[in-house]
């Protein structure tokens, strides 16, 4: 293989990469977008949820003596909610680490071979520019 050609060789595998980091990246934001699209309405609704409720809660605490069994009812809609609401950040966590882990991987394990392939080449490369010289 001619320098040149080794050097068109090079170039087109790096375009190879570069179109796998692409695409990787169109993966991360893909799942990221459905992440967010499917569990974001979701946590703000329970999030709003809670916070009002919260709000109730304080203000019914003030008038402790005339309310208590208003108080216990919120009290259990609020851990509910609290519960939802942070079982979901986890869930929507979780499912968004595991998928851009798995992107990764996958980006590694497509780009190692790809790398070896130009060290190697480079390395002829090198050695074909030092017989040229001699």
């Amino acid at each position: 293989m001619s320098d040149e050609e080794l050097r068109d060789y090079i170039n087109k595998i790096a375009v190879e990469i570069e179109k796998i980091e692409q695409t990787a990246k169109q993966k991360e934001t893909y799942f990221t977008n459905k992440c967010n699209e499917e569990f974001d309405p979701k946590i703000k609704d329970l999030g709003e949820q809670l916070l009002h409720q919260q709000t109730k809660l304080n203000e019914l605490l003030k008038n402790i003596n005339d309310l208590t069994a208003k108080k216990k009812e919120l009290l259990s809609i609020t851990k509910k909610l609290e519960s939802e609401y942070n079982s979901l950040k986890r869930e929507k966590d979780k499912i968004l680490n595991h998928n851009l882990k798995a992107i990764e991987k996958e980006k590694k394990t497509k780009t190692k071979d790809i790398d070896t392939k130009i060290k190697m080449l480079e390395k002829e490369l090198k050695s074909s520019e030092k017989k040229i010289k001699f």
